[in-house]
């Protein structure tokens, strides 16, 4: 991602900056459930940036869906660094944002931030240009991406497998479902559910334990990837703790099947690390958690530097559908798209077309910038209230 084309004014001055919080709740009895915790409602941490022009872009902290009250403060300490500097392209906003706040914001909500604050400014100079923001980041690489459905809730082996068939049904190739609390009873999940998949249809497992409360031991992480293995999947994500890098590499080496992590990491350098350590097949940056596109670019490539893949991980309103979706458009080494099939109003009411699936695939949107717009009356709408987001046991 060359981040300086030659053919769009990318300079900018921002002169506004304001967060935007918004819930999406479910009514009682209808949030989404499975055995590691709740969902109540999809919480976005927005932030909505102005240029000198006038023009308006949005950005997202990842993070928010489940700390969105931290934002607002972590925007309102960056706005000294960040009103009236002249920048040459939006990629340059979060590392200027870093290097002026390296004593608090290196990593984790921060950085999301920071990297909120980028995406932010790449929305508004594409709109401005009136271009998709995928051709600010060097171009697109493809028309279009294959794309996996990623969901698999539930309490049951009944409910995952619900799921599961509907996501086939809808055209998907590659499904994801969630493991269950204990090593056992997820043995018998992938008994029940894996064996029921047509011919051709591959799945992943992810065993959620990158940020769970009481994660499971690497030799338990280890039995489970052996069936996992056994039964072919496409790879085997987060079977450790986020931190675990050891564990990482020794799940790796035991194995014969892709391992990929971690979603949650929140700088370049956590990746470069669990590269280092051999922990991963797969690196799953987020544009809205590690640091913004160009921080995502890095990622990619040291992953394509070590041989390896990288899917970025999606999960939260349109503004991260969006953010991540253009950011791998304009990356040759990323091929592959999570799509997180799961209702979600924050989504679909934050973009201003329809998302282009058909086939498996993902096709290259075309509204200028981000494709995104908050509107007050989606600011009503979608007021947020706090208390809900994905609460985890």
């Amino acid at each position: 991602m060359s981040g300086e084309p030659t053919t769009f004014d990318t300079s900018l001055r921002v002169v506004g900056v304001r967060s935007v919080l918004l819930s999406a709740t479910y009514p009682p009895g209808k949030e989404l459930t499975w055995v590691g915790g709740t969902i109540r409602s999809w919480d976005a941490a927005l932030v909505e940036v102005t240029l000198s022009d006038g023009t308006m872009g949005l950005g997202e902290a990842g993070a928010g869906i489940m700390a969105a009250q931290a934002v607002p403060g972590i925007v309102t300490a960056f706005e000294p660094y960040l009103l009236d500097v002249d920048f040459a392209h939006p990629l340059d906003v979060a590392d200027h944002l870093r290097a002026y706040t390296a004593f608090w914001s290196r990593g984790g909500i921060l950085n999301g931030v920071a990297g909120a604050i980028e995406t932010a400014c790449l929305d508004a100079v594409a709109k401005r240009a009136g271009v998709p923001a995928y051709e600010l980041l060097g171009g697109a690489k493809r028309s279009s991406i294959e794309a996996y459905a990623s969901g698999g809730l539930g309490r049951t082996f009944h409910e995952i497998s619900q799921w599961m068939f509907a996501q086939v049904d809808a055209g998907f190739r590659t499904v994801k479902f969630r493991a269950m609390k204990d090593p056992d009873t997820t043995l018998r999940l992938l008994d029940h559910v894996v064996g029921k998949l047509p011919d051709g249809i591959r799945f992943v497992l992810d065993a959620v334990q990158g940020c769970a409360s009481d994660p499971w031991s690497v030799d338990d992480a280890i039995r489970v990837g052996r069936e996992v293995a056994a039964r072919g999947a496409r790879w085997y994500e987060e079977p450790c703790f986020a931190n675990d890098l050891l564990g990482y590499a020794r799940v790796r080496s035991e194995l014969d099947v892709p391992i990929s992590g971690v979603e949650s990491n929140g700088t370049v350098r956590e990746f470069a690390e669990l590269i280092a350590a051999g922990g991963i097949d797969v690196a799953q940056p987020d544009v809205t958690f590690v640091g913004g596109p160009r921080a995502f670019s890095d990622v990619a490539a040291l992953a394509a530097a070590a041989g390896l893949g990288c899917v970025p991980h999606v999960w939260g309103s349109g503004v991260t559908f969006s953010a991540n979706l253009h950011t791998v458009l304009a990356e040759p080494g990323v091929e592959l798209f999570e799509y997180c099939t799961l209702p979600n109003p924050l989504r679909d009411a934050l973009l201003v077309e329809p998302v282009g699936f058909e086939d498996g695939t993902l096709r290259a949107p075309t509204a200028p910038g981000l494709g995104v717009a908050l509107t007050p009356e989606l600011e009503r709408e979608f007021a947020f209230v706090a208390g809900g987001g994905h609460a985890i046991r």
